[in-house]
Protein backbone atom coordinates (compact mmCIF):
# COMPACT_ATOMS: atom_id res chain seq x y z
CA UNK A 1 0.00 0.00 0.00
CA UNK A 2 1.46 3.36 -1.04
CA UNK A 3 0.57 6.71 0.47
CA UNK A 4 1.71 10.25 0.00
CA UNK A 5 2.10 12.53 2.96
CA UNK A 6 4.39 15.48 3.50
CA UNK A 7 6.44 16.69 6.45
CA UNK A 8 4.48 19.95 6.29
CA UNK A 9 1.23 18.04 6.79
CA UNK A 10 2.75 16.33 9.82
CA UNK A 11 3.91 19.68 11.23
CA UNK A 12 0.44 21.16 10.80
CA UNK A 13 -1.21 18.11 12.36
CA UNK A 14 1.14 18.23 15.37
CA UNK A 15 0.34 21.92 15.87
CA UNK A 16 -3.41 21.13 15.92
CA UNK A 17 -2.78 18.18 18.26
CA UNK A 18 -0.93 20.47 20.67
CA UNK A 19 -3.51 23.28 20.61
CA UNK A 20 -6.55 21.02 20.12
CA UNK A 21 -7.95 23.89 18.09
CA UNK A 22 -7.64 24.49 14.35
CA UNK A 23 -7.79 28.27 14.66
CA UNK A 24 -5.11 28.55 17.34
CA UNK A 25 -2.88 26.15 15.40
CA UNK A 26 -3.28 28.35 12.31
CA UNK A 27 -2.28 31.42 14.34
CA UNK A 28 0.79 29.65 15.73
CA UNK A 29 1.86 28.58 12.24
CA UNK A 30 1.00 31.97 10.67
CA UNK A 31 -1.19 30.38 8.02
CA UNK A 32 -4.95 30.45 7.37
CA UNK A 33 -7.36 28.15 9.17
CA UNK A 34 -8.73 26.75 5.85
CA UNK A 35 -5.17 25.70 4.95
CA UNK A 36 -4.81 23.89 8.29
CA UNK A 37 -8.11 22.07 7.83
CA UNK A 38 -7.25 21.19 4.24
CA UNK A 39 -3.81 19.75 5.04
CA UNK A 40 -5.07 17.75 8.03
CA UNK A 41 -7.83 16.37 5.80
CA UNK A 42 -5.29 15.35 3.19
CA UNK A 43 -3.21 13.62 5.84
CA UNK A 44 -6.22 11.70 7.13
CA UNK A 45 -7.10 10.69 3.58
CA UNK A 46 -3.55 9.46 2.94
CA UNK A 47 -3.65 7.41 6.14
CA UNK A 48 -7.21 6.21 5.67
CA UNK A 49 -7.99 7.01 9.31
CA UNK A 50 -9.59 9.91 11.20
CA UNK A 51 -7.09 11.64 13.47
CA UNK A 52 -9.53 14.01 15.18
CA UNK A 53 -12.98 13.51 16.66
CA UNK A 54 -14.94 16.39 15.18
CA UNK A 55 -18.19 15.52 16.93
CA UNK A 56 -17.35 17.86 19.80
CA UNK A 57 -17.08 21.63 19.88
CA UNK A 58 -13.27 21.47 20.26
CA UNK A 59 -10.98 19.08 18.40
CA UNK A 60 -9.94 15.94 20.25
CA UNK A 61 -7.57 13.19 19.15
CA UNK A 62 -8.74 9.74 18.17
CA UNK A 63 -6.61 6.78 19.31
CA UNK A 64 -4.93 6.86 15.88
CA UNK A 65 -4.40 10.61 16.35
CA UNK A 66 -2.69 10.05 19.71
CA UNK A 67 -0.20 7.69 18.05
CA UNK A 68 0.25 10.02 15.09
CA UNK A 69 0.97 12.96 17.42
CA UNK A 70 3.72 11.08 19.24
CA UNK A 71 5.24 9.68 16.06
CA UNK A 72 4.86 13.03 14.30
CA UNK A 73 6.82 14.86 16.98
CA UNK A 74 9.58 12.23 16.71
CA UNK A 75 9.61 12.58 12.91
CA UNK A 76 9.91 16.37 13.10
CA UNK A 77 12.78 16.06 15.60
CA UNK A 78 14.53 13.59 13.28
CA UNK A 79 14.08 15.91 10.32
CA UNK A 80 15.50 18.86 12.27
CA UNK A 81 18.47 16.72 13.33
CA UNK A 82 19.01 15.61 9.75
CA UNK A 83 19.13 19.20 8.53
CA UNK A 84 21.52 20.14 11.33
CA UNK A 85 23.88 17.27 10.55
CA UNK A 86 23.92 18.02 6.82
CA UNK A 87 24.62 21.70 7.46
CA UNK A 88 27.75 20.75 9.35
CA UNK A 89 29.28 20.35 5.90
CA UNK A 90 28.65 23.90 4.73
CA UNK A 91 31.93 25.64 3.90
CA UNK A 92 31.70 27.88 6.98
CA UNK A 93 31.04 24.91 9.34
CA UNK A 94 33.82 22.83 7.77
CA UNK A 95 36.27 25.32 9.22
CA UNK A 96 34.53 25.84 12.58
CA UNK A 97 34.67 23.79 15.79
CA UNK A 98 32.64 24.85 18.82
CA UNK A 99 34.06 23.38 22.04
CA UNK A 100 31.67 23.39 25.00
CA UNK A 101 33.53 23.25 28.31
CA UNK A 102 32.75 23.22 32.03
CA UNK A 103 34.51 25.71 34.35
CA UNK A 104 37.62 23.74 35.33
CA UNK A 105 38.38 22.87 31.69
CA UNK A 106 38.62 26.57 30.86
CA UNK A 107 41.53 26.98 33.28
CA UNK A 108 44.16 24.63 31.91
CA UNK A 109 43.21 22.08 29.27
CA UNK A 110 41.38 24.35 26.85
CA UNK A 111 44.10 27.06 26.77
CA UNK A 112 46.68 24.35 26.02
CA UNK A 113 44.46 22.94 23.25
CA UNK A 114 43.89 26.38 21.71
CA UNK A 115 47.58 27.25 21.80
CA UNK A 116 48.63 24.02 20.11
CA UNK A 117 45.76 24.06 17.59
CA UNK A 118 46.80 27.55 16.53
CA UNK A 119 50.09 26.05 15.33
CA UNK A 120 49.02 22.60 14.13
CA UNK A 121 45.43 23.17 12.94
CA UNK A 122 45.45 26.73 11.55
CA UNK A 123 42.62 25.80 9.15
CA UNK A 124 40.24 25.25 12.09
CA UNK A 125 38.56 28.18 13.78
CA UNK A 126 37.84 27.09 17.37
CA UNK A 127 35.12 28.81 19.35
CA UNK A 128 34.89 28.10 23.07
CA UNK A 129 31.55 28.00 24.87
CA UNK A 130 31.89 28.07 28.66
CA UNK A 131 28.93 26.54 30.52
CA UNK A 132 28.21 25.74 34.14
CA UNK A 133 28.78 22.32 35.67
CA UNK A 134 26.26 19.81 34.31
CA UNK A 135 25.32 21.77 31.17
CA UNK A 136 27.84 20.39 28.66
CA UNK A 137 25.74 17.51 27.31
CA UNK A 138 22.54 19.56 27.14
CA UNK A 139 24.36 22.24 25.15
CA UNK A 140 25.65 19.66 22.67
CA UNK A 141 22.22 18.05 22.40
CA UNK A 142 20.67 21.40 21.51
CA UNK A 143 23.03 21.66 18.50
CA UNK A 144 25.05 24.49 20.09
CA UNK A 145 28.41 22.73 20.10
CA UNK A 146 30.59 20.16 18.35
CA UNK A 147 32.82 18.80 21.13
CA UNK A 148 32.01 18.76 24.84
CA UNK A 149 34.50 18.62 27.70
CA UNK A 150 33.26 18.04 31.22
CA UNK A 151 32.72 15.61 34.07
CA UNK A 152 30.09 12.89 34.40
CA UNK A 153 28.52 13.80 31.06
CA UNK A 154 25.06 12.51 30.17
CA UNK A 155 24.46 9.52 27.91
CA UNK A 156 22.92 10.95 24.74
CA UNK A 157 21.49 9.04 21.82
CA UNK A 158 23.62 9.64 18.74
CA UNK A 159 26.64 10.84 20.73
CA UNK A 160 29.87 9.19 21.79
CA UNK A 161 31.88 9.96 24.90
CA UNK A 162 35.15 8.80 26.40
CA UNK A 163 37.22 9.45 29.49
CA UNK A 164 40.30 11.42 28.44
CA UNK A 165 41.98 11.85 31.83
CA UNK A 166 41.54 11.00 35.51
CA UNK A 167 42.47 14.07 37.56
CA UNK A 168 43.51 14.03 41.19
CA UNK A 169 41.05 15.63 43.62
CA UNK A 170 42.28 18.48 45.84
CA UNK A 171 40.87 20.28 48.87
CA UNK A 172 40.38 24.02 48.48
CA UNK A 173 40.32 26.05 51.70
CA UNK A 174 41.54 29.32 53.17
CA UNK A 175 45.28 29.86 53.53
CA UNK A 176 44.52 31.11 57.04
CA UNK A 177 43.04 27.76 58.10
CA UNK A 178 45.37 25.77 60.39
CA UNK A 179 45.30 22.74 58.08
CA UNK A 180 46.48 24.80 55.10
CA UNK A 181 50.08 24.39 56.30
CA UNK A 182 49.96 20.62 55.75
CA UNK A 183 51.25 18.87 52.65
CA UNK A 184 48.20 16.56 52.56
CA UNK A 185 44.79 16.60 54.22
CA UNK A 186 42.83 13.82 55.87
CA UNK A 187 39.20 14.69 55.17
CA UNK A 188 38.17 13.52 58.65
CA UNK A 189 40.06 16.54 60.01
CA UNK A 190 37.63 18.86 58.21
CA UNK A 191 34.58 17.72 60.18
CA UNK A 192 34.15 21.23 61.59
CA UNK A 193 33.67 22.77 58.13
CA UNK A 194 30.80 22.37 55.64
CA UNK A 195 31.47 21.33 52.05
CA UNK A 196 30.74 24.06 49.50
CA UNK A 197 29.16 22.64 46.32
CA UNK A 198 26.94 23.74 43.45
CA UNK A 199 23.29 22.52 43.59
CA UNK A 200 22.88 18.77 43.13
CA UNK A 201 20.44 19.21 40.23
CA UNK A 202 23.22 20.73 38.12
CA UNK A 203 25.00 17.37 37.92
CA UNK A 204 23.65 14.74 40.35
CA UNK A 205 26.22 12.06 39.46
CA UNK A 206 29.18 14.39 39.98
CA UNK A 207 27.68 15.77 43.20
CA UNK A 208 27.09 12.28 44.60
CA UNK A 209 30.58 11.19 43.62
CA UNK A 210 32.20 14.03 45.59
CA UNK A 211 30.07 13.18 48.61
CA UNK A 212 31.19 9.56 48.29
CA UNK A 213 34.82 10.72 48.24
CA UNK A 214 34.11 12.27 51.64
CA UNK A 215 32.12 9.41 53.18
CA UNK A 216 34.63 6.80 51.99
CA UNK A 217 37.24 8.72 53.99
CA UNK A 218 35.16 8.98 57.15
CA UNK A 219 33.61 12.42 56.66
CA UNK A 220 29.87 13.10 56.45
CA UNK A 221 29.92 16.80 55.65
CA UNK A 222 27.19 19.36 55.95
CA UNK A 223 26.58 20.91 52.51
CA UNK A 224 26.55 24.59 51.64
CA UNK A 225 25.04 25.29 48.22
CA UNK A 226 26.82 27.79 45.99
CA UNK A 227 25.01 28.30 42.68
CA UNK A 228 26.32 27.94 40.11
CA UNK A 229 30.11 27.80 40.71
CA UNK A 230 32.11 27.29 43.87
CA UNK A 231 34.66 29.84 42.70
CA UNK A 232 31.92 32.40 42.05
CA UNK A 233 30.06 34.73 44.37
CA UNK A 234 30.27 32.37 47.38
CA UNK A 235 34.06 32.03 47.23
CA UNK A 236 34.28 34.27 50.32
CA UNK A 237 33.02 31.31 52.37
CA UNK A 238 36.24 29.49 51.48
CA UNK A 239 38.42 32.57 52.03
CA UNK A 240 36.95 33.16 55.50
CA UNK A 241 37.48 29.51 56.59
CA UNK A 242 33.73 28.99 56.73
CA UNK A 243 33.77 26.08 54.25
CA UNK A 244 36.02 23.90 52.12
CA UNK A 245 35.53 22.47 48.67
CA UNK A 246 36.82 19.66 46.47
CA UNK A 247 38.30 20.57 43.10
CA UNK A 248 40.12 18.75 40.27
CA UNK A 249 43.85 19.19 39.68
CA UNK A 250 43.20 21.56 36.78
CA UNK A 251 41.95 24.13 39.31
CA UNK A 252 45.27 24.14 41.16
CA UNK A 253 47.04 27.42 40.47
CA UNK A 254 43.84 29.03 39.25
CA UNK A 255 42.22 29.81 42.57
CA UNK A 256 42.60 33.20 44.28
CA UNK A 257 45.75 33.88 46.31
CA UNK A 258 43.90 33.61 49.63
CA UNK A 259 43.06 29.95 48.97
CA UNK A 260 45.20 26.82 49.22
CA UNK A 261 44.70 23.62 47.21
CA UNK A 262 46.03 20.51 48.92
CA UNK A 263 45.99 16.81 47.92
CA UNK A 264 44.06 14.27 49.97
CA UNK A 265 45.82 11.97 52.40
CA UNK A 266 43.93 9.11 50.73
CA UNK A 267 43.98 10.06 47.06
CA UNK A 268 40.90 10.28 44.86
CA UNK A 269 40.49 11.06 41.18
CA UNK A 270 37.70 12.53 39.07
CA UNK A 271 37.28 11.78 35.38
CA UNK A 272 37.25 14.33 32.59
CA UNK A 273 35.25 13.25 29.53
CA UNK A 274 34.99 14.28 25.90
CA UNK A 275 31.70 13.97 24.01
CA UNK A 276 30.80 14.46 20.36
CA UNK A 277 28.15 13.62 17.76
CA UNK A 278 28.79 10.10 16.41
CA UNK A 279 27.69 11.09 12.91
CA UNK A 280 30.12 14.02 12.73
CA UNK A 281 32.92 12.72 10.51
CA UNK A 282 34.42 16.09 9.56
CA UNK A 283 38.18 15.51 9.32
CA UNK A 284 39.11 18.67 11.23
CA UNK A 285 36.97 17.53 14.18
CA UNK A 286 38.74 14.17 14.18
CA UNK A 287 42.12 15.93 14.27
CA UNK A 288 40.97 18.25 17.04
CA UNK A 289 39.70 15.35 19.16
CA UNK A 290 43.09 13.65 18.77
CA UNK A 291 44.85 16.84 19.87
CA UNK A 292 42.54 17.15 22.89
CA UNK A 293 43.31 13.55 23.92
CA UNK A 294 47.05 14.22 23.73
CA UNK A 295 46.83 17.42 25.78
CA UNK A 296 44.62 15.70 28.35
CA UNK A 297 47.25 12.95 28.66
CA UNK A 298 49.83 15.65 29.43
CA UNK A 299 47.47 17.12 32.02
CA UNK A 300 47.28 13.72 33.69
CA UNK A 301 51.03 13.71 34.19
CA UNK A 302 50.99 16.86 36.31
Amino acid sequence: MSMRLTLRQVEIFVAVAEHLHFGRAAEALHISQPTVSQEVGRLEKALGLPLFDRSRRSASLTPAGEVMAAEGRALIAQAEGLVGRVRLYEDSRMRLAVVVASPSVINQLLPAVLSRAEQELPQVHIQEAAVDTGEVSATLDSEHGDIGLGRFLDDLEGFRKEVIVQEQVFVALSRSHPLAARTRIDLKDLDDLPLLLWPREQNPTYYDYLLKVCTDRGLNPMILVSPPRIVGSRRYLLSESRAFSLVPASMVGHMSEDLSTLPLQEEATVKLEMQWRASDVRPQLKMLRKLIREEAAELGKI
